[in-house]
């Protein structure tokens, strides 16, 4: 299911939040900064600079980092690169390329965002190819001519300043494809806990590592590297199908890293620094070796999903009809049921009533019958309210939740933009389950006293939100199990929207229940009708 385990998918919304997103952001980001320039230095062959120069895992890092926490970590990114430049090179350069690598991945954040608008992000097809398209290729492609343009005396040795470009994009590609789903594994809690067989693993990945020196060796000394290209590939399809997402990103940095761990060491003992042709075919070779890993870890990660979803809904429809069917059963026993019994018993004993008396008698039966109504119409309305065909769903939510405080003898508080769109039924109607189930567990489990109801769009994005001031819970422990059938089934509905759920809560600090579902999807869902 989508946000398994509850983890928070939302950027940090207190100050504490932002202020540990910013530390993250910041240490992060000099790390990578500081050793690109590291390995850079070390591997200097007779004055020139050899291919580690564009060795720059702080791109992919950066750009996850903002789609993880927001743009808004941006400044802590430039300053990471502003306090790693200063260990090794002169002040007047490190204004310059902090604000060129973070504007870089601010533009690819914001763009893979326009793709992705909801914060939850799970491997798929879809989005590696909108990162290695977009965050890689598309966007890369100007900084590269920009930046090779105003620091060519610095890149790696070529006459040719197309090569130099090339270099540069292929780099920050490659930097992309490794690093970016890397940092964004540990976010991803669902796809680290897929299934790993950790000793075949460790055999796939020292035949990848074992061809990547191999085809390294091969291609310095001018040999065919097609022996070497054969063993890798093979490796990385294994890896991709047999060991999950999460073992194929870590393989992917793992054969980044000894590839210029090679180069750094071959230009380091034996002086000869890696010619343009060569950087451009190992560059080459990596993205292709890793851009198939990716994707084959991805697609069988999504299918995989899909499997388990497919084969459990078939249990979870039927326990749902089976305890509906006795929720009702024992509804119309205790209410229609009881009241029309009674009824028919009065109406036997109007048998022997005189004539003089019978009106007096009657009366009783007729308000008896109205009140079986009344209950039948209960039942029926919580089938499916009748309010739900009203297309303001804000009003819909005011009268259920004052309903609902009046029956509870709760405080809850509706906030509601005016501006929202109109939701289509369907999506009316699984936000009135959820209204309904996040209330009931707030009283329920909470014990909450207060409940803040909260409709809103942000950047093209309705959020639906129900926070309570109840006990809450320990959101660490409910991520270790299943999530209970409540919110498991809000997390459904949050899907068949087309939305994210996710569900912040802490002992003591209460509980707040989350769906945000792009305006687009309203829309099409609107122009295809209920």
């Amino acid at each position: 299911m989508p946000n398994r385990g509850l983890r928070s998918s939302l950027p940090p919304s207190t100050p504490a939040g932002h202020l540990y997103a910013g530390l993250v952001s910041l240490a992060v980001t000099f790390a990578c900064v500081w050793l690109s320039l590291f390995i850079s230095r070390t591997a200097l062959s007779g004055g020139e600079r050899s291919w580690a120069a564009v060795f720059w895992p702080e791109t992919g890092c950066s750009i996850a980092l903002l789609l993880v926490y927001g743009l808004r970590q941006a400044p802590a990114i430039y300053l990471g690169h502003v306090l790693a430049l200063v260990c090794f090179l002169p002040l007047s350069v490190h204004p310059t390329v902090g604000i060129e690598s973070t504007i870089h991945a601010v533009v690819s954040a914001w763009l893979i965002r326009r793709f992705f608008p909801v914060w939850t992000i799970l491997p798929s097809v879809r989005f590696d190819i909108t990162l290695i398209g977009v965050g890689g290729g598309l966007v890369a492609l100007p900084f590269a001519v920009f930046c090779c343009y105003k620091w060519e005396a610095v890149l790696p040795a070529t006459d040719f300043f197309w090569q130099k470009v090339l270099i540069w994009w292929l780099g920050e590609t490659a930097s992309v494809v490794a690093f970016t789903p890397m940092v964004l594994m540990f976010f991803m809690a669902e796809a680290r806990a897929e299934r790993r067989r950790a000793g075949e693993y460790l055999v796939y990945l020292a035949v990848l590592m074992a061809g990547a020196w191999l085809t390294f060796t091969f291609e310095r000394n001018g040999e065919p590297v097609a022996p070497g290209v054969l063993v890798i590939a093979a490796a990385s399809v294994m890896i991709g199908l047999r060991n999950g997402t999460a073992a194929a990103v870590l393989s992917n940095c793992l054969f980044y890293t000894c590839i210029a761990g090679a180069h750094v060491l071959q230009a380091s003992s034996a002086g000869i620094a890696s010619t343009a042709d060569q950087v451009i075919i190992g560059h080459c070779l990596m993205l292709d070796l890793m851009a198939t890993t990716l994707l084959v870890a991805s697609g069988n990660f999504s299918q995989r999903r899909a499997e388990n979803e497919l084969r459990g809904v078939s249990t979870r429809v039927l326990n749902a009809q089976e305890a509906e069917r006795r929720r009702l059963s024992r509804d119309l026993h205790d209410s229609v049921c009881q009241t029309v019994q009674a009824v028919v018993l009065q109406m036997k004993i109007l048998q022997q009533v005189k004539a003089l008396d019978f009106d007096r008698h009657i009366q009783p039966c007729i308000a008896e019958l109205g009140v079986a109504v009344d209950e039948l119409r209960q039942n029926i309305d919580g089938l499916r309210p009748e309010l739900l065909d009203r297309n303001d769903f804000s009003g819909v939510a005011r009268d259920h939740c004052a309903a609902f405080a009046g029956r509870h003898r709760i405080e809850v508080e509706v906030c509601a933009d005016e501006d929202l769109p109109i939701l289509p039924v369907a999506v009316r109607e699984h936000l009135f389950r959820v209204l309904q189930e996040a209330l009931a567990n707030a009283v329920t489990h909470g014990r909450a006293k207060r409940v803040r109801v909260s409709l809103r769009c942000e950047a093209g994005v309705f959020v639906f939100s129900v926070k309570d001031d109840g006990r809450g819970f320990d959101s660490a422990c409910q991520r270790a199990s299943r999530p209970r059938y409540g919110l498991r089934t809000m997390q459904e509905r949050a899907f068949l929207m087309g939305g994210e759920f996710a569900i912040e809560s802490a002992p003591g600090a209460g509980t707040q229940v989350t769906l945000r579902i792009p305006v687009k999807a309203l829309t099409a869902a609107t122009e295809e009708g209920p």
